[in-house]
């Protein structure tokens, strides 16, 4: 278990043991603004309530990594439910960002969540709890979790006037959390040697998870607003023939939400483009066209950083 989550995510992490501790199998539903919170405290679960490290027989975590969770997943989890812990007093079911449940798969795990096994913990979080069906709604306990100011305020004093440099870190906990361990030096080194990289280089860490890959898209976007009109265009052509499918469809939302929380917007034709933007992140299945969807972020973020003459 992560000491640094244990502590600030304690008070948390206690209401949820609690919760569980006093049910015969529950469904739980952990809902947070930021990107990673929810998700961190859904994973340290286990084994803050059982005192012990997690076995795969007793923990299965779904994860859908930006696109659906459909009928085979749910299919997985009642399979799981099926049996009995080994080691465990309980089986945790961990499902992140459950508003990426197609109605097929939402419908077909109505039961498994209002009458789980005495022994059963299934888990679910969000940061888009408007977003569920209601009748997700109506059968999981909502527990609102929100990262604590002096987890923020650790990470602003060990990294100094970064903090204020890289703004998605405020809406990141995992992401600041690996910021806090690297500290200003080894960031800043970690920032500039990914301003030096050639292109073919930067496009294979940024679909790494975490830090490297944040930072890695952020340049990225940054050599997209700096080039002209005409290198954008071969740089977008390098871009698109590298990066395919399912990755693209990955890098897409990255940037966006890059776009979307760095920026900020007031105007009302700036509220179309938050429109827009959001709407790529609500997507449950990777069936946009990619090259439109890329060229249309990236326009939004040129214009953004050059205005006016963003393509003169």
């Amino acid at each position: 278990m992560n000491d640094l989550i244990r502590k600030y995510a304690k008070d948390q992490l206690e209401t949820l043991k609690r919760i569980i501790e006093k049910s015969e199998g529950i469904s739980i539903l952990i809902n947070g603004e930021d990107l990673s919170y929810p998700r961190e405290v859904s994973l340290e679960l286990p084994e803050y309530v059982e005192k012990f490290p997690p076995k795969a027989s007793d923990v299965l975590e779904i994860d859908p990594e930006g696109e659906n969770i459909g009928i085979d997943d749910i299919r997985t989890i009642k399979d799981f439910l099926n049996y009995s812990p080994e080691l465990y007093t309980r089986k945790y079911v961990i499902v992140h960002d459950c508003e990426r449940m197609t109605q097929q798969a939402a419908n077909a795990f109505l039961k498994a969540l209002e009458e789980p096994p005495e022994y059963a913990v299934i888990v679910l979080n969000t940061r888009r709890w408007h977003y569920l069906l209601p009748t997700i709604k109506s059968r999981v306990f909502r527990v609102v979790v929100n990262v604590p100011k002096e987890f923020r305020d650790l990470v602003k004093e060990k990294i100094g006037d970064l903090w204020e440099e890289l703004p998605l870190l405020e809406r990141d906990f995992k992401t600041a959390l690996e910021a806090y361990k690297l500290g200003a030096e080894k960031l800043s080194g970690l920032m500039e040697s990914l301003k030096v990289l050639e292109t073919e280089k930067l496009l294979k860490k940024v679909l790494s998870k975490g830090l490297e890959g944040y930072l890695a898209c952020r340049e990225l976007l940054e050599r997209f607003s700096k080039v002209e009109s005409k290198e954008f265009f071969a740089l977008f052509d390098q871009v698109t023939n590298t990066i395919t499918g399912k990755d693209a469809f990955l890098l897409i939302q990255r940037l966006t939400r890059i776009i979307l929380h760095e920026n900020t917007w007031e105007s009302v034709e700036d509220q179309k483009s938050v429109s827009f933007l959001d709407s790529i992140l609500r997507v449950k299945i990777a069936n946009l066209n990619n090259k439109l969807t890329l060229m249309n972020i990236l326009a939004i973020h040129r214009e953004r950083k050059r205005g006016v003459n963003a393509w003169s």
